[in-house]
């Protein structure tokens, strides 16, 4: 699977906030993120349920899987992507590993630590 992928029956705003300050807190930046339904409301008019996309780093991470394969940058920073549908928020991690395994000839395993990390970080805000 090229992600990980898990549904919670917790809010995308709430989520958010939760998981941001988390990553703060564990020294991983947060390089930017896209409130997707904020934007279509204030660029189309258009409503829609929560659904935000965020672009984080650990930079010691970003050098260590950069001096792995400097084609990583096609990869990273790694994505969190929350979708709220029906009060229920699917929040999905890509996994940098599978990538880098199957167009990088790499074994994908300085990748797989990095977004197990990740995963647990977010893991632990939605319990």
């Amino acid at each position: 699977m090229y992600a990980y992928e898990k549904t919670v029956d917790l809010g995308a705003d709430q989520l958010f906030s939760k998981i941001y300050k988390r990553l703060k807190d564990e020294n991983w930046v947060v390089v930017s993120y896209i409130d997707i339904a904020e934007m279509m409301k204030k660029q189309y008019n258009i409503t829609m349920e929560p659904y935000y996309i965020m672009d984080v780093c650990y930079p010691p991470a970003a050098r260590e899987l950069l001096n792995d394969n400097y084609d990583i940058g096609a990869f990273i920073p790694c994505k969190v992507i929350l979708a709220q549908k029906d009060n229920k928020t699917k929040i999905i991690i890509p996994k940098p590993s599978v990538f880098s395994r199957e167009f990088l000839n790499s074994d994908g395993k300085i990748a797989e630590k990095y977004e197990n990390i990740i995963i647990n970080i977010v893991d632990g805000e939605i319990k």
